[in-house]
């Protein structure tokens, strides 16, 4: 299989592609996530769901184009934290918008924004932009891992724990990127044992005041790569899922 990546392509080479191809678009964050893990950690687990889903559309006869990834999103919870870099609710959900129109006047037959930012008002702003998109004509979808049947399937630490820089991100990134995963660091930090999204609701506005100082929680020195992996393959099923419903709505 061939992994159409976008930047990689003449404006003719994707001409050819769009009118019997898939896109799909990578969201994340420049973000912190522990002393262990890269500020680019959702950026590079959006891309490698994207390789993955690629995988399994080309099973179905499928092409797939991969585009660049938006790598800059809401971030307030990690501001304060070196290299973060956040931009407002109102930019991201403009970029994602004007990003999937501009995608679609290409002549995609569907686009899946692929986000992996988890950040409540991020993950907002992202589906705000791809039903502005939608409602000027683009057949775009924002496939939602956080919703059941999928979260279950991401572990305990997903649903209760945050799932930020643990074990979930840590074992996705050691799958994807695992030169980019600081072990000798990962393996000497402690658990945090705080539910990030309860400690949300209940007023916490940044990672410190959450209990995470060092921008981690969970139990990063349990992740695995081969965790890592089913993980991007539940993501993968969730992508496809959620394209496969934009077909349905469709008819």
């Amino acid at each position: 299989m061939t992994l159409h990546r976008a930047a990689e392509l003449t404006y003719p080479e994707l001409a050819v592609l769009a009118p019997n191809a898939i896109a799909l678009l990578p969201i994340g964050s420049t973000e912190a996530h522990g002393p262990h893990l890269p500020l680019a950690t959702d950026v590079l687990i959006a891309e490698a769901v994207c390789a993955r889903v690629a995988e399994r559309l080309a099973s179905r006869k499928l092409e797939a184009v991969v585009f660049p990834p938006l790598c800059y999103g809401l971030t307030e919870f990690a501001r304060g934290f070196a290299g973060t870099v956040g931009v407002g609710a109102a930019e991201v959900t403009a970029t994602v918008r004007e990003a999937c129109l501009a995608i679609s006047r290409a002549g995609f037959r569907k686009i899946a924004a692929v986000n992996h930012h988890l950040e409540p008002a991020h993950f907002r702003a992202v589906r705000e932009g791809v039903k502005a998109a939608q409602a000027l004509g683009a057949p775009a979808c924002c496939p939602d891992h956080r919703r059941a049947p999928w979260a279950a399937m991401l572990g305990e630490e997903f649903t209760h724990g945050g799932a930020h820089a643990g074990l979930y991100e840590t074992s996705l990134v050691l799958a994807a990127a695992p030169a980019q995963v600081r072990d000798s660091i990962r393996e000497n930090l402690p658990p945090v044992e705080v539910d990030l999204s309860a400690a949300i609701k209940q007023g916490a506005t940044d990672f410190h005041s959450a209990g995470g100082p060092q921008a981690y929680f969970g139990h990063p020195g349990l992740a695995s790569a081969s965790e890592g992996a089913r993980l991007l393959d539940v993501l993968a099923d969730a992508t496809l899922a959620a394209l496969d419903d934009l077909d349905a709505a469709s008819r």
